[in-house]
């Protein structure tokens, strides 16, 4: 049965309470984006079919980002500045500068409100705290999350993996 959670800022921090440890992650998966248009709806949908979210408020300048696995995303412009530059590699690209983020990972499955709508998470994905204080609380997916993230120090240094590579560890 998924709980609906009406207070994010108060089910992380009972989460803590509970004695849940956050991991650093970092985002280290290169993206593609584009422009939004006002008015167009975005519905992030999982490589296994499931609706995560769906963004109908796109703004002049927020982006429409697309991960590698193809999960489709709405990033705020301001954010999208702080949180991406273009890939000099591949100027096609654009590569995360985000540093370490603050994830626990769900025990439940759970709906709750977001900035943009509301989204619906499942047990073993992963909510993102980094900024929990504003209300800042977002899921990413298991897949996507293993997918596009790497497990970091508190400083964001890259941990090695078990192949001794920097990257995602499970």
């Amino acid at each position: 049965m998924t709980k609906n959670v009406t207070d994010m800022q108060k089910y992380v921090q009972d989460l803590l309470d509970a004695g849940q440890k956050p991991v650093y992650y970092t985002k280290t998966a290169r993206i593609k984006a584009r422009p939004g248009v006002p008015g167009e709806t975005i519905v992030t949908k999982l490589a296994d079919g499931h609706k995560e979210t769906e963004n109908p408020n796109i703004e002049t300048g927020d982006m429409v980002v697309t991960n590698p696995g193809g999960e489709q995303y709405v990033v705020k412009a301001e954010t999208f500045k702080k949180k991406y530059e273009i890939d000099p590699d591949n100027p096609e690209q654009y590569r995360p500068t985000g540093g370490a983020q603050q994830f626990l990972r769900l025990k439940e499955d759970i709906d709750f409100k977001v900035s943009w709508g509301e989204q619906s998470m499942r047990k073993g994905d992963f909510i993102n705290i980094t900024a929990r204080a504003s209300g800042d609380i977002y899921g990413v997916g298991q897949k996507e999350f293993f997918d596009t993230y790497g497990q970091c120090t508190q400083d964001g240094k890259l941990l090695p993996t078990q192949s001794g590579r920097s990257g995602i560890v499970r």
